[in-house]
């Protein structure tokens, strides 16, 4: 079986991983990125490490949470889940602009040797990223700022990320400042890799394995 995945997003990453612990198959990604993961920032807080199966995830080096973590570098998390997949023999297109679709077959142009073709797949997944609730900012910084109603995580490289509902002011030396669309930051990460086990599951139960 020839499966492909149109994003690579947490969700759709954390899908593939589920199907391949049960399922004997071929996987494929499509990116116009450069690479899986390392490019946008969305929320990275934490309950716990780790948050996943030891194959799931490769190593993020400095980015790995320690005991007192409670944020993540999110580009950096779904980069180490990539690279866990393509050690599971999962192929990425990246720089690869998809040209057609019909139900089974990608047309593309891209990178690598050839630069353009088309293959056939039994499963073409798309999982849409429906975007829903309010616009939330965050920031990054050295320190923790003297803000109101903020959600707070410390990362592993002592770099400290916060979430607000409210516009963060700019007399503070952010490192990078983000935004994000969704209920709540805290939950971001565990909704995503959840929501991903759950379409694997799905997947495997509809052909009963």
């Amino acid at each position: 079986m020839r499966i492909a995945f149109l994003n690579t997003d947490l969700v759709s990453l954390c899908m593939a991983h589920r199907i391949l612990d049960d399922l004997e198959c071929e996987i494929h990604f499509f990116t116009e990125s450069a690479e899986s993961g390392m490019y946008g920032e969305e929320p990275g807080l934490i309950d716990s490490w780790p948050l996943l199966k030891s194959n799931w995830i490769s190593s993020i080096f400095s980015q790995e949470p320690n005991t007192e973590s409670t944020a993540v570098r999110k580009s950096w998390l779904k980069k180490a889940v990539s690279i866990s997949l393509a050690d599971r023999n999962c192929f990425f297109h990246l720089r690869t602009r998809i040209t057609k679709i019909n139900s089974r077959t990608i047309e593309y142009v891209g990178a690598g040797f050839k630069g353009s073709g088309h293959l056939l797949f039994d499963h073409i997944l798309k999982q849409e990223a429906t975007k829903t609730g309010k616009i939330w900012y965050g920031g990054t910084t050295l320190g923790i700022p003297k803000i109101d109603n903020i959600i707070v995580g410390k990362r592993s490289d002592s770099i400290i990320e916060i979430w607000s509902e409210n516009k963060l002011p700019t007399n503070i030396n952010w490192i990078q400042q983000m935004q994000w669309q969704g209920t709540n930051p805290k939950n971001s990460i565990d909704s995503e890799i959840n929501m991903g086990v759950l379409r694997g599951d799905e997947f495997l139960n509809s052909y009963a394995i």
